[in-house]
């Protein structure tokens, strides 16, 4: 798949409805976004149309109403968004993120063994030899 688009905090926002449930109108998604913000209808609908021209949301006419879905995956904008956050911060290097959140977040037991389980996964998975013919 093609690097998704940049999407902004404010189109996130729909984006993250869009995720969650589609298809949906530009009512049904002003609706779902309930009192997390103060938008308009109008600027939600200046959302979607940003987010047409980006690709990033189809529109198809269902029952005589535009109704939208997403085009681009939540897992592929986050990966995105995740590289770009560490390259911006930490020149890069994952590990420095995981380092900086170890030393300055407050983990709980839970967290920490969460984190070891993963870690303990992850050297598992990258010693099993890869290709045909291998158990």
């Amino acid at each position: 798949m093609s690097t998704p688009t940049k999407i902004p905090s404010s189109e996130w926002e729909v984006m993250e409805i869009l995720w969650a449930e589609s298809p949906l109108s530009a009512s049904e998604i002003y609706e779902r976004m309930g009192t997390v913000t103060t938008w308009g209808a109008k600027t939600v609908r200046t959302f979607l149309g940003r987010l047409l021209r980006k690709k990033a949301v189809s529109r198809r006419k269902l029952h005589g109403t535009y109704v939208f879905d997403p085009v681009v995956r939540l897992r592929d904008c986050l990966r995105q968004e995740s590289q770009s956050f560490i390259d911006r911060f930490f020149q890069g290097n994952s590990v420095s993120l995981v380092v900086h959140l170890l030393e300055e977040e407050r983990l709980n037991d839970a967290d920490v063994e969460r984190l070891q389980t993963l870690l303990k996964k992850r050297r598992s998975a990258r010693s099993r030899p890869k290709g045909k013919g291998t158990p």
